[in-house]
């Protein structure tokens, strides 16, 4: 996961143009993020967060205190889990998160889903009808996220079946 590609395209998609430079360091582990007044912001969570700041959208960190710890939780989680070799098992674990929520904190968008969103594209790009339909509620959850997050610019947008296939 290149975590500097992806605080950069989630910069872009909610127009915040106040970052002015982004560095890569220690092989794309760590990111520093130097803030439209020359402060200094170091790392992958710490810098999603300020983009949340930064948006127009209320609440986008959170709203509560528990909401936000939720936030870094889950930006925490896409930081070590999403780039595993078994994406499979991740994908389950995401599916299983979502079995009755609309996104992943609470009942509107934050700044976790839109990083888990550029995160998963990729895989999701690749996966089959059938294959997306194991995953009902990540599903639901990315076609949600794909439309409400105005993406399309920089990540295509993904088809769904229309219908629930069975097997």
């Amino acid at each position: 996961m290149d975590t500097v590609k992806l605080v950069k395209d989630a910069g872009r998609i909610l127009n915040i143009n106040t970052i002015t430079t982004l560095n890569s360091l220690n092989y794309k582990i760590a990111i520093e993020t130097k803030t439209g007044d020359g402060e200094i912001i170091n790392g992958f969570i710490p810098a999603a967060l300020y983009i949340g700041r930064l948006s127009s959208r209320k609440g986008f960190n959170g709203v509560t205190k528990e909401e936000q710890a939720s936030v870094y939780q889950w930006l925490e989680y896409c930081l070590l889990h999403a780039n595993q070799q078994d994406i499979r098992q991740v994908l389950k674990e995401l599916d299983f998160s979502l079995k009755d929520k609309v996104y992943f904190v609470g009942n509107q968008l934050t700044v976790a889903d839109l990083f888990f969103y550029l995160t998963l594209h990729e895989t999701y790009s690749k996966l089959s009808f059938q294959d997306k339909e194991l995953y009902f509620n990540l599903s639901r959850w990315f076609r949600q996220v794909q439309n409400e997050a105005c993406a399309h610019e920089l990540y295509p947008k993904i088809s769904f079946a229309k219908t629930r296939m069975y097997h």
